[in-house]
């Protein structure tokens, strides 16, 4: 946990069900080795990407940003298993989707893939979503001290 904070953070890797509880998530996950791809038109491509996958799959997403290297989403999850379900489900199909419209994207990367494995997050108090949510939104703002 980082400071006071009593909301649980989110392991991904070898966690049961039992380690989450249903609730609204801020999660957030990166491109491979934090290559700086989700630029410009690409990553307006991945988040309208990321947000269509959602809405056709029943995905609850209320909110999602890409910035350079990384994407933040806050989504609504009853369980460790949907949360699981939802973020590879998403992606999965926008890193095919972005190969398929951009085929250099993983050259000019030099990777693999397009998102590192796995994902990280905070349970977020039914209090503070419309606050996390304002803060995801306004990702392009803390652009410019973002450091390369």
């Amino acid at each position: 946990m980082r400071g006071k904070s009593s909301t649980p953070r989110v392991k991904t890797r070898g966690m049961g069900d039992d380690k989450l509880v249903g609730g609204t998530y801020h999660v957030w996950f990166g491109t491979k080795r934090r290559r700086w791809l989700m630029l410009g038109e690409i990553g307006e491509v991945a988040r309208t990407l990321l947000m269509d996958t959602a809405r056709e799959k029943g995905i609850a997403l209320l909110g999602c940003q890409t910035i350079v290297d990384h994407v933040h989403m806050l989504v609504v999850s009853e369980s460790a298993a949907e949360l699981s379900w939802a973020l590879k489900l998403l992606k999965g199909r926008s890193s095919y989707e972005l190969s398929q419209r951009y085929p250099d994207l993983k050259f000019d990367g030099r990777v693999r893939s397009i998102w590192q494995r796995g994902f990280a997050g905070w349970l977020v108090a039914p209090e503070r979503v419309e606050i996390v949510r304002r803060y995801i939104q306004t990702q392009d703002q803390r652009l410019a001290s973002y450091e390369r």
